[in-house]
């Protein structure tokens, strides 16, 4: 497998992440499923590779980071 590949997997997951973790912020019910399904469209595809991935669990509602 080339890293570019694995390269492009990871950021695939990465901004599918961000774009989960947008739509909760923003509190989209409609954008969360769609960013839920990208996500673990990804974490599949990255596992289905062997390439790791960050595995993060999506931010209940009004969780922060800090």
């Amino acid at each position: 497998m080339s890293t570019v590949f694995a390269a492009a997997v990871r950021e695939r997951a990465g901004l599918a992440w961000r774009a989960l973790q947008a739509a909760r912020d923003a509190d989209d019910a409609h954008a969360v499923l769609v960013a839920e399904a990208e996500w673990e469209d990804a974490q599949r595809l990255a596992q289905a590779h062997g390439i790791a991935i960050e595995k993060g669990r999506p931010r209940a509602q009004g969780e922060s980071w800090a």
